[in-house]
């Protein structure tokens, strides 16, 4: 199928930190990204305009909010979800997303992950939000590929199987749901390809240009030979 635009969610891995064209601190623009990203590059091989709304360090309640705002028809979105122990809410004094964050020192942060984090709920409300972007975007006939960075997702089947089933059975039921419709590298997460393939990865720990173009490249073959979700 043929698209008018791409539209990327997620949030540094999205932006394409530390490419070389990313103006990543320039945020006077709303959303400034690299278009050497992965999402960038199988934008131009459709030939398809690019948009890019993805922010450094936000979790999946963020980026599910971004997608259920900007719903386009004749646009693929690509999402790419986070990980799983980052938190978002909205601050009402400041009327605006706030994450909590595993490398945020303050007081919020050090007590969420304190007495508040879990496996369990990280888990089952990162599923739930995946499950609800899934039914929204199916509802809006909107075309989709969705990725997860989050290793947790992968083995999720096999990790929950060690917890009691009070817990388990409604995160297993919720991700043979979703499953069908992330799209793996390799059966990798796009971060652990890139060093499986040994792409370069720059200091900050985001994969640079030829790892982009590589997974564009396969992103590309996957979707054309029609092997998900129908592309």
């Amino acid at each position: 199928m043929s698209y008018k635009k791409v539209i990327a969610f997620g949030d540094s891995f999205t932006r394409g930190d530390e490419l070389d064209d990313c103006p990543a601190n320039n945020t006077s623009t709303g959303f400034p990204f690299s278009r050497q990203t992965w999402p960038a590059v199988f934008a131009q091989l459709r030939d398809c305009d690019y948009l890019c709304f993805a922010l450094g360090g936000v979790g999946n309640q963020y980026i599910s909010w971004q997608i259920a705002n900007r719903l386009r028809p004749d646009t693929l979105f690509i999402i790419n979800w986070t990980y799983f122990e980052r938190f978002d809410y909205v601050d009402i004094d400041k009327d605006q997303w706030t994450t909590v964050h595993p490398r945020h020192d303050n007081k919020i942060s050090h007590y969420f992950f304190k007495h508040i984090d879990s496996e369990v709920w990280n888990v089952y409300r990162n599923l739930q939000l995946m499950h609800g972007t899934v039914s929204l975007l199916k509802q809006h006939n909107i075309d989709f590929i969705m990725t997860c960075m989050d290793t947790k997702y992968s083995n999720s089947v096999d990790r929950m199987l060690n917890f009691h089933s009070k817990w388990s059975d409604a995160i297993l039921k919720l991700h043979e749901q979703v499953n069908p419709y992330v799209v793996s590298f390799e059966e990798l997460t796009f971060l652990d390809w890139t060093r499986y393939n040994g792409f370069e990865i720059g200091p900050h720990g985001h994969p640079l240009e030829k790892a982009h173009t590589a997974a564009a490249n396969y992103i590309n073959m996957v979707t054309t030979e029609g092997k998900i979700n129908g592309h």
